[in-house]
């Protein structure tokens, strides 16, 4: 074991010295949510298809060194795309063990205070909603069970974005897809791992270590439990942390942190400057504007800006130009209609009189 863990080690610090960035597959989110809300994103930085049948996605329970596999299917991932794997947990009547992973008609109403049955306020003066349980018995204990409604909510589905489900039996021997906070969940390229460690394109948490409940920042904030993460734009490769050896910590620097079941940020695309049509809203998005409604379903849009609009140019995700407008008045307000849009996201960039340039993302149903 303290062989393996050594190696490991050495692998680290040698990836981190010398892999080639936007070489391989890495991990761009993971999802640990309620109960079976768990996922994880595999992106595809490279300008040629990967088949996913080569590559292994799982963990290291508890501070094990042994791997837990979930092998992936025959699917191309295309270059710049995503696959999303979710815990395959998608009966609407399962129950304990079994719950559901969320599926967008979770019942939404206002949360009330557990002590008083008051509406919880924010510090804005704001009514606070949330998902509404209901209590089952499992075993010897009451578990919340999440309640339906007739009215669909994509910010609460995860099970919809999924692009496969893996790993349905907890007693199944290994539960590669049952990381819950303090499991290292890693990317594999192969079936599994081999004797020096090599073949680790991406680790979230540290190999070889139990953190107690989850990862956390130097203030107890906690990384990857209760977290939903999206990996930067400006990450181009995996990192492999292994504990006791120079890289033994999390990178959290890698990583935007949302609550717990944020799912609104799964969008089956990823943000890395590994794409060449990718434009970083660091330096250019000096003005903003909003959109509206957004999604569309017609192609009919408002925008609203706090700077006279001079172009709005609208382009697929992948870089093509579908629909450009040039405007001379010195309006921040313009009505577009952009014919003959299929479903999927689009880029609007709107160039103002100064020349400044901001880019906002565009759904189209």
């Amino acid at each position: 074991m303290k062989k393996f863990l050594l190696l490991l080690g050495f692998v680290a610090v040698s990836a981190m010295a010398y892999a080639q960035s936007c070489s391989k597959l890495f991990i761009s989110k993971y999802v640990e949510g309620y109960t079976n809300n768990r996922a994880i994103e595999i992106y595809n930085p490279t300008g040629q298809a990967i088949d996913l049948a080569n590559y292994t996605i799982g963990r290291f329970s508890n501070g094990d060194i042994t791997f837990q596999p979930q092998v992936l299917p025959s699917v191309m991932l295309q270059p710049y795309d995503t696959y999303l794997a979710v815990i395959d947990k998608v009966d609407s009547l399962g129950t304990c063990y079994e719950i559901p992973v969320w599926n967008g008609y979770q019942k939404w109403d206002v949360c009330l205070d557990g002590t008083t049955g008051m509406p919880i306020i924010d510090a804005a003066g704001d009514t606070v909603y949330c998902v509404q349980y209901g209590l089952v018995t499992c075993g010897s204990a009451d578990i919340p069970h999440h309640l339906y409604q007739s009215e669909y909510n994509d910010f609460l589905d995860l099970q919809g974005k999924a692009d496969g489900f893996f790993n349905p039996t907890y007693n199944s021997g290994a539960t590669p897809m049952y990381f819950n906070g303090n499991d290292a969940v890693a990317l594999v390229e192969g079936s599994s791992v081999n004797s020096t460690g090599s073949n680790i394109l991406d680790v979230v948490g540290v190999i070889g270590e139990d953190p107690g409940q989850a990862w956390s920042l130097w203030n107890g904030y906690w990384i990857t439990k209760d977290r939903t993460l999206v990996k930067r734009p400006e990450v181009e490769a995996g990192r492999v942390a292994v504990a006791s050896t120079p890289l033994d910590t999390i990178t959290s620097a890698d990583w935007d942190m949302y609550p717990k079941n944020t799912f609104h940020v799964i969008d089956g695309n990823h943000e890395c400057s590994c794409d060449p049509s990718y434009v970083s809203t660091k330096d250019v998005n000096l003005v903003d504007f909003k959109i509206y409604p957004n999604p569309t379903d017609n192609g009919h849009i408002m925008i609203e800006a706090e700077a006279a609009i001079q172009n709005v140019t609208v382009s697929s995700v992948v870089g093509q130009t579908v629909a450009n407008f040039n405007f001379n008045s010195q309006s921040v307000r313009e009505e577009l209609s952009i014919p003959n849009l299929d479903t999927g996201i689009y880029l609007i960039t709107i160039r103002f009189k100064d020349n400044s340039i901001t880019t906002r993302k565009l759904m189209v149903k």
